[in-house]
């Protein structure tokens, strides 16, 4: 369970750094330390998501909007 979630957060600091880092312009120094940083505060988020038992909730919450959004929103949206 703790793999796939290091797993999903690791990507999604990637993608977050790619974008800023594209959006900015950023030097290979300033890309490190914003790869430190977000990672970071993505594990500190973790942690303390886990401590206070809301990463129970946060995960229900991501996993109704995906099947909300995969099922209802893209539908109308093709229509």
């Amino acid at each position: 369970y703790m793999e796939s979630t290091l797993i999903f957060g690791g990507v999604a600091v990637s993608l977050l750094v790619q974008l800023i880092k594209t959006k900015l312009g950023l030097s290979s120094t300033s890309t490190m330390f914003l790869v430190v940083l977000l990672s970071l505060a993505g594990g500190l988020s973790f942690y303390l998501f886990q401590m206070f038992g809301l990463w129970t909730a946060v995960l229900q919450i991501l996993t109704i909007a995906g099947a909300f959004y995969a099922f209802i929103v893209r539908s109308l949206i093709q229509k």
